[in-house]
């Protein structure tokens, strides 16, 4: 399961889509034969997603785009996926596959915090950093430990 701003939004666009999948299959047992049905309703879908190192990017509203907002270019039609701010976007997801990249900025910034040669004002500044990545972290273990439970 996703975690992060986007992940409701994100789980309910699949929820969609399987609800019109069941419709189908109690209409026209066939309908979903080839595929084709299921290739149509993801297809929208699929070309709003931005794959990143840190996050996914489901951008299908560029007004709600964070990183469009903070460059200063709203009218863009892609997300600037390098620039994103994915624990506050709205259309950020973060899944099991990002999980190894938040553990090591933890690790890394965990390294700087504990230096005596990193000056005070800099670790102040890298602890907000710190906490948005531990909480990154927290709500990904609370979605893979979700999905297990509903599995069960």
């Amino acid at each position: 399961m996703p975690a992060g701003p986007g992940a409701r939004g994100f789980i309910d666009a699949f929820q969609h889509i399987d609800a019109e999948l069941q419709d189908a299959a109690r209409t026209d047992p066939n309908a979903l034969k080839d595929d084709r049905h299921l290739e149509s309703l993801l297809r929208k879908l699929s070309k709003s997603l931005h794959v990143g190192a840190a996050n996914d990017c489901w951008f299908r509203d560029p007004a709600k785009a964070l990183c469009l907002r903070l460059a200063g270019t709203p009218d863009a039609k892609r997300p600037l996926i390098g620039r994103c701010d994915s624990a506050r976007c709205p259309q950020a997801t973060h899944h099991a596959s990002h999980r190894p990249m938040w553990a090591e900025q933890v690790k890394t910034i965990d390294v700087f915090l504990s230096s005596p040669r990193v000056a005070k004002g800099e670790k102040q500044r890298l602890v907000p950093e710190h906490d948005r990545a531990l909480r990154v972290l927290t709500e990904l273990d609370s979605a893979d430990q979700t999905a297990r439970s509903e599995r069960t």
